[in-house]
């Protein structure tokens, strides 16, 4: 049995002893004294424990029957002072039903970590290890996410589910879970990049260029994605979808504006987050812009000109 420090919501070591309820335990205080006296933190202040179910034995306590009112940070003291401390949790994993533990990866590559999150009413610290890999604990960072480090190789057939063990602790009790899954299963890629958004000259199309978003792997054409795309109709405001393979679609059409997202269409990945909204360009626009510029170069170069001349 480990000790742990009484601040239960920085869980910095993750030692604790944890057992599950109506069990018998017997908490060992580490110190050579022949015997001391327990006591027991609560949220009104320290309580001395000595009662039906809780019997001190020498350097031992024996707690009957745990209920969660018996759980906390327990310590041990001599006439010296404190000598040990124990933090005992209740061990809730048989009782959990729906733990919310969810994983996404950009990517095939072991070259990303998966993105997990994991939230639980009433508990107050969190863990995550990728035990198929042996990884080590990784806790959230600012934002919530966890970033779980993992070996698959995106070019090789995968053989193997990934497992991610999960433990989370309140002030009273503990929890340990494990969400297994493909990696195939949970893969959702980042929002494509959109590099051209242009009506055409006639009004009736329009021109749309993609890129793959960074974190994709290479060769494009062999990790290949589907993309599709939102749009707002210039005349009546009314939203319509398009679908398409590949980096380029013209969409037929006078349209204001649209978003992109993607996926892998081999595998019927999730879809990414849409892009933000982009307006479209109208081609009229663009080359007059060119043409703008192109006299404010001429002007410029002829004024440049007469000084030299002057």
């Amino acid at each position: 049995m480990g000790n742990i420090k009484p601040s239960y919501a920085n869980y910095s070591s993750w030692v604790y002893s944890c057992v599950f309820k109506h069990t018998t335990i017997i908490l060992d205080c580490k110190t050579n004294k022949n015997s001391v006296t327990w006591k027991r933190e609560e949220a009104h202040g320290t309580v001395d424990v000595d009662s039906e179910y809780e019997k001190p034995n020498g350097t031992k306590l024996i707690v009957y029957d745990l209920q969660e009112d018996q759980t906390g940070n327990y310590t041990c003291w001599s006439d010296e002072g404190l000598e040990d401390y124990i933090y005992l949790l209740l061990d809730k994993s048989k009782e959990a039903s729906d733990l919310n533990l969810n994983c996404t990866a950009e990517t095939f590559s072991c070259a990303h970590s998966l993105k997990c999150s994991w939230t639980l009413d009433d508990y107050t610290a969190f863990r995550l290890r990728n035990t198929r890999d042996h990884g080590s604990w990784v806790s959230p960072s600012v934002d919530g996410v966890f970033h779980v480090p993992h070996t698959t190789n995106s070019f090789s057939e995968e053989s193997e589910r990934l497992r991610i063990t999960g433990e989370a602790v309140s002030s009273c009790c503990y929890i340990k879970t494990d969400y297994s899954v493909y990696l195939r299963d949970i893969v959702k890629p980042a929002g494509p990049n959109i590099t051209k958004c242009l009506q055409r000259k006639n009004k009736e199309k329009v021109e749309v260029v993609v890129t793959p978003p960074s974190t994709w792997p290479q060769p494009h054409s062999f990790f290949p994605l589907k993309h599709q795309t939102e749009y707002e109709i210039r005349d009546n405001g009314k939203f319509k979808t398009h679908e398409w393979e590949g980096s380029k679609v013209e969409i037929q059409g006078v349209i204001t504006k649209l978003r992109v997202r993607c996926r892998d269409p081999l595998l019927l990945s999730q879809w990414s987050e849409w892009t933000p909204w982009k307006n479209v360009q109208d081609n009229k626009k663009g080359k007059r812009s060119k043409a703008k510029k192109k006299n404010t170069k001429t002007r410029n170069q002829r004024k440049k000109g007469r000084k030299n001349q002057q």
